[in-house]
């Protein structure tokens, strides 16, 4: 018969005992379960401080941290850094609009004044 093994969950912290890593669900997030690299028996030693401490560990170890998780929906729905950065695009862009419209603006006076010199008769 197969010995028993730690399983324990990295969302919620609960774990079980499980003889096949298939079976290893965890029942309150229904999520597949993490295998404790530690003897049924050793495990078994411990007393139930020592097994959370051991748990909290492993859980820290194994999954992203809390920043990452905490940060998570920040960064996939960040609107008010979309609008910055959007909003920076758009004063660039307005500024070389106007760049462009002073350039057309003296293109077209030069044209212009070429023109109507072009119109006026040669004095000598």
């Amino acid at each position: 018969m197969r010995e028993l093994s730690i399983y324990y969950c990295v969302k919620c912290g609960y774990y079980a005992y499980y003889q096949l890593a298939k079976n290893a669900v965890c029942p309150k997030c229904d999520q597949k379960m993490h295998l404790l690299d530690m003897p049924y028996q050793k495990f078994m030693d411990l007393d139930l401080e020592e097994r959370d401490v051991l748990l909290s560990h492993e859980i820290l170890r194994n999954c992203p941290s809390v920043v990452t998780r905490i940060t998570a929906p920040h960064k996939a729905f960040n609107q008010r850094e979309t609008i910055a950065i959007l909003s920076a695009q758009i004063v660039a862009l307005e500024e070389e609009n106007q760049k462009l419209n002073e350039t057309v603006t003296w293109m077209h006076q030069t044209i212009w004044d070429m023109i109507h010199r072009q119109e006026q008769p040669d004095v000598r």
